[in-house]
């Protein structure tokens, strides 16, 4: 009998059932510091999608919880799938490729088309038609984003900056999607430059913003969709993709190792992250590099190199 036993804690110390497994701890990444971890070992925390899970799950209702967690699941891996996707940096991109920073319709002659460029001051007047503090009033509906001073002039400046680059394909999008066709719930939409699939995410994850589509009579199959081609519903969604963040990130250690800075930029950098790890270089490039491309978390030096960041406040809206 003391031979079995002896045999059971060598078994169990072995980790041969598997980390975690019938309620063991997670086995300890034993590796020296500096040393790179390798191919066999499990993803860091920042690169599962556990930490989303964790925080929604005060804000969700929890019958909810499920259909967040699936959400969670297929956005996760569908991100993963595209660190494997070569693409030619000399091809122009094509109207269904998925839109990512830089990711623009080119022209030979023109270059980069963007119609809305001049008419920012018009188009953001739509946001704010029936509701003048459409962007204070945003932020003070949800809990952390609340706090920050910054908030309202953070969400003008994010949809300011998404009409600036508006294109041609974002605007044939925008006029299929209101005529009943939508090739992808990946694809993104209206000022905010959100999809669909990010928006079912949301309303899950804020029961308050599901309230506001109600309120603007954005209900029904496909209220998604309809909430993000309404001028008037961008705050909203603006605010709901910050206040995630917000959550994603309290208690949430950098690439560098560091608490993740809370602050304007790193927010909007969260909007739209276009830095990546690329064997140890930082690149903006949003072109995947074959199993070599990390995105990463925001940092100084993150924040600092980062085009969209830059983009988003080169002018005032």
């Amino acid at each position: 009998m003391a031979d079995d036993e002896s045999k059971k804690k060598d078994k169990d110390a072995s980790g041969s059932r598997g980390a975690g497994a019938y309620g063991d701890p997670p086995r300890v990444d034993e590796s020296k510091p500096g040393e790179a971890p390798t191919g066999s070992d499990m993803p860091q925390p920042s690169d599962t999608f556990n930490r989303g899970l964790r925080a929604i799950s005060k804000d969700a209702r929890p019958e909810d919880f499920e259909d967040l967690q699936g959400l969670y699941s297929i956005m996760y891996m569908e991100r993963k799938a595209e660190r494997y996707l070569p693409r030619d940096p000399n091809t122009p991109p094509g109207p269904d490729d998925t839109m990512t920073a830089g990711n623009k319709p080119y022209d030979k002659t023109e270059g980069f088309v963007f119609p809305f460029r001049g008419k920012e001051a018009e188009k953001l007047a739509e946001v704010t038609k029936t509701e003048p503090k459409a962007f204070l009033n945003a932020a003070a509906m949800f809990r952390d984003l609340s706090k920050y001073m910054f908030a309202p002039h953070l969400l003008r400046q994010l949809v300011g900056n998404e009409i600036h680059y508006y294109d041609p394909i974002d605007i044939d999008r925008d006029k299929s999607a209101r005529e009943g066709k939508i090739k992808s719930e990946r694809h993104t939409y209206g000022f905010t430059q959100i999809s669909i699939s990010a928006v079912k995410l949301y309303v899950l994850e804020f029961p308050i913003l599901r309230q506001y589509f109600e309120r603007k009579k954005h209900i029904g199959p496909n209220y998604e969709i309809k909430g993000l081609l309404d001028p008037e519903c961008a705050p909203m969604i603006v605010a709901a993709v910050c206040e995630h963040h917000l959550k994603l990130w309290k208690d949430q250690n950098n690439d560098d190792g560091v608490p993740i800075p809370i602050s304007e930029k790193a927010l909007a950098y969260g909007y739209n992250p276009d830095v990546y790890d690329v064997n140890g270089t930082l690149e903006t490039s949003p072109v995947p590099i074959f199993g070599a491309r990390k995105i990463l978390m925001p940092s100084e030096r993150v924040i600092a190199v980062s085009k969209h960041v830059k983009k988003v406040f080169e002018q005032d809206y």
